[in-house]
This record gives C-alpha cells, structure tokens and sequence, in this order.
C-alpha cells in the first residue's frame, strides 16, 4: 500500500492499525529516541561508547588460539582454527582448564572458525578462507548425545557449500569470502562474512541438513571492520557481532536488536569499542545471559584469554526519569516479583521495555490498581513507560533482581 492510499485509509476509517504505525527509533537510550514510535525503522543513532573486558581467566596451551566460543546447557565450548588437532573443548569458566575433550575423527581441522549449538547438535564452521580461494567450506554437524565421557571420539556429517555470488577463487588477501561467524536460529544457520575488500559484513543462510548448497547474500550492513564471531541470545533475540580493523587492532562488538525476521540489520544497531591500538586478536564471543557474555581471542600482545563483559553502558547512559510533566514514584527499585507505582491520579497506559526497546510487559494501571508483575521477567534492566490520556508520559528505569 502506498502512501497516498494509506492517508485515504486513514480518513476513511480510523480503526486501520496503519494509521496508528509511527515509525522511528523505539530505543530510549539513544540520542534520537523518539517516545512516540511504535514501530522501529532501524534509525537510532548512538554516542560513541567504550568498554573493557574483564579477564576472566587465561587458556591452557591446547587453545591458545581459541577461534570461537558456544554456551550450551552451562557448558561452554570453545577450538582452535587452521591446521590445529580436530578437536574442540569444553572449558571451566573460572579458570579456563579443560573439562572435556571431543575428537573428530572423520575430518581434519582445516580453518574452524565458529562454533554454534542447538538441542541436539553441535556445528562448527570449517570455513575459515584469508585468501578468498577455497572449494570446500564446510560446517561439521556433531550429535551432542555422542560426546560422554572427558575424552570423547565422534564422527561429523557435513554441510558443505559455496557462494553464488563468488566469480573468482584467484588467492587474493582482500577478498570478501572469508567466513568467521556462525549462529543457528530454529531450523537454519547463518553466516557472516569478514569482507576484508570493503570492510562489510554479508548475511547467508542454510538448513542444518547435511548436503551441498549453493548459498547467495540476503542481506549486508557496513561494520568498518572485520567480523570474526557471533552470537545469538535465543532468549532476547539479540546478535552479538565481535571484530576489529584489519590490523587486528581497536576490536568492537556491534549489538543488533529489535530487527524483523531475520533481517538481522533492519533494527537497532549498537558498535561498542572494546579495544585499543595494541594487537588483541579477539575472535570469540557468546552470550550466557541477556547482559552478559565471553570473549575469546587467539595468542597475540595479550596471551590466550577468556573475557567476561556486561553491559555497563546501559547504566551509565541517562534517561529522564520524567517526560511529559507526570511526576510518580515506583518502588522498590531494585525489584522483586511486583512494583508499586505511587501518587497514579488516574488510568495511566503502560509497558516494560527491555534494553533493546522491545516491549515484554503492557497494561493499565490505577489509584486501585497500581501494581505490577514482574516475576516472568529475567534478571535485567528495564524501562517502564507510563501515558495518560492527556499525552503525558513518565519514564523510568527499573532493575529486576
């Protein structure tokens, strides 16, 4: 429907839910957050923000190029990339000692990239490629139920493939086929390109059965950078992307959120610096919460490592407590199971938002009813928004213990 349409829609008849679609920036913590966007257009335009990564532990000799991370059940996994032993690990997280050792017998290690996990299986991206001129990229499909024991030995199936859109496998170290990031969602899994041509990242997607595809991009974004990992909170549904400048200097994360489908870059868009001019070749990451996650990097001017991050930038960002003239108080905060908005003079509208500006709770509230559930929410920060019927709104940041 064109625009010309929808206006005479809208005169014609107010009930059509297009009327009422306000497109905009829907995160508060931008510097472009519209209040009264109902629908995010992928606009929203951030401060320049740096973070450091905590050391969490360093990593033992057999993964001193640790290429890629996957949490699964409290486990957490991690291997090594090009011409090392085909085996991954599983790894304590406090001290990073090895836990339990998986052999794959039925192929060898030739560029491991990722590691990404789903209820039943583990995949590992053989699809590592600096010179663009590789005929066989992979993914190795392993069946969780057959890793027992500390030392186990398996076979792999095979998901191979190519990209339509390669016309040339020429050795050329600036080429746009190389491959460092893996995540699965439902039945599918997707790529992410480190373009070292024009520092962008290209999005392809493939099923988890194992065969041989002919894969064509459906999607791209420019990261001005190089993406060697990813990860997928499956319960926020928010992607982590970690990189740096072909110098393997200023490593950065770019968080996308609140994107439709899987079109991973219609939504919010986040860079986060995390890194200096000093070589830190981080490679790994995966989330172990909605705001936490790992880092890995291979040996470099910092050894072999596992970094903890949390998102300390979203405290530190100020958000009005106060729009629109409504002045109430919401208590306690931090919160339990409920909290308790004061001095309500009427029906107020509301909704939580998370930190990627998706709604998860909304209702109505009054003098009588002023309180409000929070015990189906994960531990997190929060927004609640409050509107009266006279266009005043409130704003507030509350923390769920």
């Amino acid at each position: 429907m064109n625009l010309k349409l929808i206006l005479i829609s809208c005169l014609g008849l107010l009930s059509n839910p297009m009327c009422y679609a306000q497109p905009g920036c829907t995160d508060p913590y931008a510097t472009n957050y519209n209040p009264g966007a109902t629908s995010n257009d992928g606009s929203c335009v951030y401060a320049v923000t740096h973070d450091t990564m905590q050391l969490r532990a360093q990593l033992p000799a057999a993964l001193t190029e640790s290429s890629g991370l996957a949490w699964d059940n409290g486990k957490l996994w991690s291997h090594n990339d090009s011409s090392n032993p085909a085996s991954f690990f599983s790894i304590d997280t406090n001290d990073g000692h090895i836990i339990q050792k998986v052999n794959i017998t039925n192929h060898s290690n030739i560029d491991w990239e990722d590691i990404a996990a789903d209820d039943n299986y583990i995949y590992i991206g053989d699809f590592g490629n600096n010179n663009g001129d590789r005929t066989d990229l992979r993914i190795l499909k392993v069946a969780k139920s057959a890793i027992t024991g500390d030392t186990a030995n398996v076979t792999a199936q095979v998901i191979s493939f190519s990209y339509a859109d390669q016309a040339s496998h020429a050795s050329n170290p600036l080429n746009n086929y190389d491959c460092e990031a893996l995540i699965s969602i439902g039945d599918s899994l997707y790529i992410f390109t480190k373009d070292r041509g024009d520092l962008q990242t290209r999005v392809y997607k493939m099923p988890k059965t194992p065969g041989s595809y002919v894969l064509s991009p459906y999607t791209s974004f420019n990261v001005n950078g190089a993406i060697t990992g990813a990860s997928y909170n499956a319960a926020t549904h928010e992607i982590v992307l970690i990189g740096y400048t072909l110098l393997k200097t200023y490593s950065f994360l770019w968080f996308l959120n609140d994107y439709q489908g899987d079109m991973f870059f219609s939504g919010n868009k986040r860079r986060i610096e995390i890194g200096g001019n000093s070589e830190w070749q981080t490679e790994g990451i995966e989330f172990i919460s909605s705001d936490r996650f790992f880092v890995s990097n291979e040996t470099a001017t910092v050894p072999a490592s596992l970094f903890i991050g949390h998102k300390n930038w979203l405290s530190a960002v100020s958000v009005p407590d106060v729009q629109s003239g409504l002045k109430y108080s919401v208590f306690p905060n931090p919160a339990g199971k409920t909290i308790t908005i004061a001095e309500l003079g009427g029906k107020n509208s509301y909704r939580v938002m998370n930190m990627g500006g998706k709604e998860v709770l909304s209702g109505t509230a009054d003098p009588k009813h002023n309180t409000i559930g929070l015990d189906k929410l994960k531990t997190g920060i929060y927004l609640l928004e409050l509107a009266d019927d006279k266009g005043g709104k409130f704003i507030q940041r509350i923390t769920k213990d």
